[in-house]
């Protein structure tokens, strides 16, 4: 595996102990974009997929931001233990970004709303999309995250789209949720990727590697450098 950047890490703990929501950028672009997506994940390790989502909205906007939060929120159910460290996590995602052309942001906060809001205060009048899996999208609606729902996503939705893609086995459960929150549906809209990119996750990675499989046509090329092996 290959380790990460001493200045990342002095950057994680400060954000580690902001109160507030805040985004830093590698590279810090040196104008501000009028229009920026923010696709964020856990990127353990990233995948196919993320690297589809990034592609399909990149033609949409000025700037691509991969975010990684210091807090990141933990998924339903049980599953495999983390395969990279923090700071492999960052060295990979600065890999794959600086060979795309995207950025990596370094978030203090893991809600998507908050990092909405930390956005918009480093971008004042950008347009932002928020890029989210079916798995993310589901997540963003669970009331369980927030005292107040309506509190936490109206002010996202006054400053953010959503656009997301659909994981296999998903649409059920996706048409569902947002037939309960149809009140946000104009800045709501799906993404489209490749069927395969659309089943592809950080989790089935990680299974796949802890029983010896390969997994390279799973992951994008500038990141097999950091799994093992």
């Amino acid at each position: 595996m290959t380790g990460g950047n001493p200045e990342w890490e002095a950057v994680l703990e400060e954000l580690r102990a902001s109160p507030r929501p805040r985004l830093v950028l590698v590279p810090d672009p040196a104008e501000s974009p009028r229009s920026v997506a923010l696709l964020a994940g856990s990127f353990d390790p990233i995948t196919i997929g993320h690297a589809a989502m990034a592609e399909a909205v990149a033609g949409r906007v000025e700037l691509v931001v991969l975010v990684y939060s210091v807090r990141t929120l933990p998924k339903e159910g049980p599953g495999p233990a983390a395969l990279l460290l923090e700071k492999e996590r960052v060295a990979a995602l600065d890999a794959f970004c600086r060979a795309r052309g995207y950025a990596v942001g370094l978030s203090s906060h893991g809600l998507l709303a908050d990092q909405v809001a930390a956005a918009g205060d480093r971008f004042p009048g950008a347009e932002i999309v928020v890029v989210v899996g079916s798995d993310k999208l589901l997540q963003l609606f669970d009331p369980r995250w927030y005292g107040d729902v309506d509190a936490a996503l109206t002010p996202m939705f006054e400053r953010a789209r959503v656009a997301y893609t659909v994981r296999t086995g998903d649409d059920e459960a996706v048409e569902a949720c947002l037939g309960r929150n149809a009140r946000w549906a104009r800045r709501i809209e799906r993404l489209h990727i490749p069927p395969d990119a659309a089943a592809a996750s950080s989790k089935r990675v990680r299974e796949l590697l802890a029983r010896g499989d390969d997994v390279s046509t799973l992951v994008p090329a500038e990141v097999r450098a950091f799994l093992p092996g």
